[in-house]
């Protein structure tokens, strides 16, 4: 058997609690075991001390006399006798139990310790609410931007005139006077009746789109049918760009750029360059962005497709002209 449950069986060997052969297994390990040995000469010589002692008072009779004794004790000082110097510690004379000394500090340091201990979970919980690390950048004008609506749809052409064909017929004039050629003579009757000329059905039955009743704004008053101001039919001229000699056009018509609400609110202010391209009439017909600001492109371009400039006459000729245009945004 190993040492330590050989030293396990010490105590019963000296009771006499072992069977006989458990007992000879001890008294083999016991002759060659000091440490064995001390341990069995120990518990022997407590169960000496045991023996030795004077007996414990009965307890029935120490519990029934108790009462007695206090009361006596109170009647004692209550009449001024000194204390009894036999204390009532005979009560507890075989208890182990000693007070602790640090028990008013220990009373004191609890509730401490309690406050402690939960602001520390406090703030466990609370830091990681508070460190929220860093927030991923968000582009707001690819976040809120919305692509501009759509144009509006044009205006239904207007109804097309129709032409009168009914005509009063006008008896002709005789004239009795001799006519002269290249001399203005005056009508022998005045006609009661004049006739209506009738109109020429030239154009589009319902008219072209963009178009306008009686034509001059797209066109040329007095012009020729199909014909361009100052060209010549079917000849399409590339613009001329403004650069060196050839200033740009002289603006006649601004519109003011609309503040986009989104720019407004994010507090976005700058300058957008484009290039605009006009026609032979100087009417804007073509942007393109130079120097973008991406909240404030298509308020810019919108704003400058109203604009119309002079004509460019070059060489007698109207030229498309293309020139580079500034457009200032600027919170108030």
């Amino acid at each position: 058997m190993r040492h330590r449950k050989l030293q396990e069986l010490i105590g019963a060997y000296a009771d006499g609690e072992l069977r006989a052969a458990d007992r000879s297994r001890v008294e083999e390990h016991l002759k060659t075991c000091p440490e064995c040995r001390r341990d069995l000469e120990f518990i022997r010589k407590i169960d000496s001390l045991a023996k030795t002692s004077p007996p414990v008072p009965r307890e029935a009779d120490y519990w029934a006399s108790f009462p007695g004794r206090v009361r006596a004790g109170i009647v004692r000082r209550q009449a001024g006798a000194p204390a009894s110097q036999v204390a009532e510690v005979e009560m507890f004379k075989d208890s182990f139990y000693r007070p602790e000394s640090a028990t008013r500090a220990r009373a004191a340091i609890f509730p401490l310790s309690l406050a402690a201990h939960a602001a520390v979970i406090l703030l466990l919980i609370v830091l990681p609410l508070i460190k929220t690390g860093e927030l991923p950048t968000v582009e707001v004008y690819s976040a809120f931007l919305a692509p501009p609506p759509p144009p509006p749809p044009p205006p239904p052409p207007p109804a097309k005139r129709k032409s009168s064909t009914t005509s009063a017929r006008i008896k002709r004039v005789q004239a009795t006077a001799p006519v002269d050629a290249g001399k203005l003579v005056a009508p022998v009757e005045i006609p009661e009746q004049i006739a209506e000329e009738t109109l020429s059905d030239i154009g589009v039955e319902g008219g072209v789109e963009g178009g306008v009743e009686g034509g001059v704004v797209g066109g040329v008053l007095g012009g020729v049918v199909g014909g361009v101001l100052g060209g010549v039919v079917g000849e399409v001229e590339a613009p001329v760009r403004a650069i060196g000699d050839v200033k740009p056009p002289k603006l006649v018509k601004s519109v003011d750029p609309v503040y986009p609400e989104i720019a407004r609110q994010a507090r976005v202010e700058g300058v957008v360059v484009v290039e605009a391209t006009t026609d032979v009439y100087g009417r804007v017909i073509g942007v393109k962005v130079l120097r973008s600001i991406p909240l404030l492109d298509q308020a810019a371009i919108d704003a400058v497709r109203q604009w119309v400039y002079e004509p460019m006459i070059i060489n007698g000729r109207p030229r498309p002209v293309v020139f580079t245009v500034t457009v200032r945004f600027q919170l108030k």
